[in-house]
Parts: C-alpha cells; structure tokens; sequence
C-alpha cells in the first residue's frame, strides 16, 4: 500500500486509523485527516480494486459545500437579515433546506481584499445518507442511491441559498462541491473520497477552518494528480466531541459574539462541541498542502448560524 502523508500526523498513526480489511493500492491523507463514525477515516482518498470496495464507501454521501458571492457588501448585513434567514431555515426542518447538525454550518464570509459579501453552505444529506448504506452488497442498486442522495444533498445547499436570497438578494454560485463521493475506474476498482473533494487541475475549492476562523478559496495545481485528484474539504477536528468539554468550559463565548454575528437565540451550549478550540489552524493547513493549491482568495467569517 502506497501512502501519500499530506498530514502533520507520523504516518504509524495513520495507518492505525485505517479498516484492517482494506485492501488499497494507494491511500492519501490530506491535512484534515481525523478518524470518523464511517469506516475510512475523514480527510483520505483511497485507491481500491477490491470487489467490495463500496462498503467503505458509506456515510454522509451528499455532503458537500456551496460558495456563494452577493451583491451586498459585508457592511449591508444586519442581524435582522441574519434572524430572517434562521426563522427560515428553521421553518425548514425535516424537508429541503435544512441546514442540519453536527459541523454543519452557513457563514457570510468578508474577503479581505475588498467587497463583496460571500456566503459559505455546509450540510450533508442528513437521514438520507442511511438509505445508501443497506445496499453495499447490491451494488447497482447502490449506485442509483448514491447518485441520488448526492443530487438530494445538492438540491437542499439550493434551498438554504433561496432561504438566503430572500433577505440578501440574488446569489452567485461560484463553487458546489460535494466531499463523500467515490469515482468508478474503468479498469475496475474505485477511488473513494471520504471528506475529500475531487478537482482536477485549475478546479477551484474552498477550505473553512472554524466558525470565527479564516475561510480560503484555493485552486488546485497539476500536481494535484499525484494526490488522487483531491483536496481538503476543510481544516478538520483537532480533537473528538467528547473532549471539547474542559476547553469549552474555559472559552470566552462572550467575546466570541462581539466579533461574530450569531442568530438571536442560540445559545453557548450549543456550540460548544464545534467552538474554534475544536479544530485546526487554517495556515498550518494550507502550509501541508504547499506544490498541491494555490490560495486564490481569503475570507473572514463575519456571521455564523449552525445547531438551529
């Protein structure tokens, strides 16, 4: 098995994170690797010829992001537009447009070179991904679910964005990506990417890092290939769920809300397992990923809703 290290974590480790009965010709581990519910860990893009490879394909397939970019400037966004698009997002829950749990996330980003206001979408296919899993062992069947809960997941980014629309205007689409995919090779096989985004050389992506950290958008470069044609979807945790609890007990959420809009009503407990101290840096990141993208642009977040 051919490992490509794009992580700050020794390559032993890695491994360790990986199925004991996988069978991969390459794995990669990009900067935002950590050990997930799904069979592969997060952050990795695995070349497999095995016969029952789409059983590590599961979990959250759909789950993806949207750039955005509006008219308005970061300047026009007040929490009376920030509450509107809550109380309509809210109004979604259980049907096409909700934004959902976990690290789930809307942020209204500012570039730092200037105007205009962007908008950054995060969700996954919630329930539906489940309805994929029960069929790893049909794999016809499989696909079909898989191509259409990605196309689910896809629809749901474009109802939060009319959620959105309907108090900031016309949004531009400038990237949907989604990151639980897996490419059928004609040779036969797979590559698998579990929270890794596929682009081609030139292909732009986005790569967040915490609800009041730094966002970049990126283009990836040629030699993106030797990284099986993908990229981070993210920073990724620093540390699990479970162990937020002592650094959340300690963190100023009070000075949080003075440079961040959060909408009227969430409370500090319910960031508390996705607080800043809960992933990585975005520059040590970006640093790891050198030779594979060039950063394009780069936003701070200037609003935040999530665990609506």
């Amino acid at each position: 098995m051919q490992i490509l290290n794009l992580s700050a974590e020794p390559e032993w480790k890695l491994r360790q994170w990986l199925p004991h009965d996988l069978i991969a010709e390459k794995v990669v581990f990009l900067p935002d690797a950590c050990p997930g519910k799904s069979p592969l860990p997060t952050g990795t893009a695995v070349l497999t010829r095995q016969p029952d490879w789409r059983r590590f394909a599961v979990s959250d397939c759909g789950c993806g992001m949207r750039l955005l970019r509006s008219e308005l400037t970061p300047n026009d966004l007040t929490q009376d537009m920030w509450d509107g698009i809550a109380h309509r997002l809210r109004k979604n829950k259980g049907s096409l447009g909700d934004l959902g749990g976990g690290n789930h996330f809307l942020d209204a980003l500012a570039p730092y070179q200037g105007s205009p206001l962007h908008l950054l979408i995060h969700t996954g296919s919630r329930l539906e991904s489940g309805l994929v899993d029960a069929h790893v062992n049909h794999p016809t069947t499989f696909d079909r679910e898989f191509s259409r809960v990605v196309s689910w997941a896809k629809e749901n980014r474009a109802a939060i964005q009319a959620a959105a629309e309907t108090q900031l205007g016309a949004l531009e689409i400038i990237l949907d990506l989604p990151h639980n995919t897996y490419e059928v090779l004609p040779e036969g096989g797979a590559i698998i990417r579990k929270g890794a985004v596929h682009l081609r050389p030139g292909d732009l992506n986005v790569i967040p890092s915490h609800m009041a950290g730094d966002v970049a958008l990126v283009r990836a470069t040629s030699q993106v290939g030797d990284a099986l044609h993908s990229l981070s979807h993210g920073t990724g945790r620093a540390m699990s769920r479970a162990d937020c609890k002592p650094f959340a007990d300690q963190y100023d959420f009070d000075a949080l809300r003075t440079r961040l809009m959060l909408p009227s009503g969430i409370q500090d407990s319910s960031l508390r397992t996705d607080g800043p101290f809960a992933y990585r840096d975005l520059d040590a990141c970006l640093d790891l990923l050198t030779g594979f993208a060039e950063v394009v642009e780069r936003f701070a977040v200037v609003a935040y809703m999530g665990h609506l």
